[in-house]
C-alpha cells in the first residue's frame, strides 16, 4: 500500500494500482488524482463537505483519507494489496481517529456497511465507475459516528447544529 501525504488529505492506494491503472509516479500526479476524485465525492454534495470539516474542527480532526482499491465480498468486504487480501474495516480501524472523513473509493458489491468511532466515512453503495461517461454515478452514504447515516433531507439540520457547538 502506498501512502501520499497531500494538503488535503492522504491516499492510499496500492502500489501496482497507482503506476499501472492511474499513472501515479509523483506527488502532484497524486495530487491532482486526489483533487478529481474530491470533487467526484463532493462536487455534486458540497453540503457534505462542509459537514465533514465543522465535525472535524469540533472534534479535534482534520484532512481526508482516501482508500482506492478493487473491493470484492465474500462475506466480508475486502481490497487486495498485491497478492494479500484485507478487509476494508481493517483499513477504517487502522486510521479511524486521524482524519475527519475517511473516503472509501472501494466497490462495494455487497451493500456492507462499515463502522468508525471517531472520523465520519463516505460510504459507496455498490460498484464504482468513475470513468466518464459511466453508466451510473455512484450513491455514497454519510456515515457518522453516534449519528447514523446521513442524508440530503437531515444534512441542513445537522449542520445546523454543528454550527452552534462552535458558537
Amino acid at each position: 500500500m502506498r501512502k501520499v501525504e497531500l494538503e488535503q488529505g492522504d491516499l492510499y492506494i496500492p502500489i501496482e494500482r497507482a503506476r499501472d491503472e492511474f499513472s501515479i509516479e509523483t506527488n502532484s500526479d497524486a495530487q491532482a488524482f486526489l483533487d478529481d476524485k474530491l470533487n467526484q465525492f463532493f462536487g455534486n454534495r458540497p453540503e457534505y463537505r462542509e459537514y465533514i470539516d465543522l465535525y472535524g474542527n469540533i472534534n479535534g480532526l482534520d484532512r481526508y483519507a482516501l482508500l482506492v482499491a478493487h473491493g470484492e465480498t465474500n462475506g466480508k468486504w475486502a481490497y487486495h494489496d498485491g497478492k494479500k487480501e484485507y478487509t476494508v474495516q481493517s483499513w477504517i480501524n487502522r486510521v479511524d481517529g486521524k482524519y475527519s472523513g475517511l473516503l472509501l473509493c472501494v466497490c462495494n458489491p455487497g451493500g456492507h456497511t462499515p463502522k468508525s468511532k471517531r472520523s465520519i466515512l463516505v460510504v459507496p453503495d455498490s460498484d464504482i465507475d468513475f470513468r466518464p461517461g459511466a453508466e451510473r454515478d455512484p450513491i455514497f452514504s454519510l456515515l457518522v459516528p453516534k449519528v447514523g447515516e446521513l442524508d440530503s433531507y437531515t444534512i441542513g439540520y445537522e449542520t445546523e447544529q454543528l454550527r452552534k457547538q462552535l458558537d
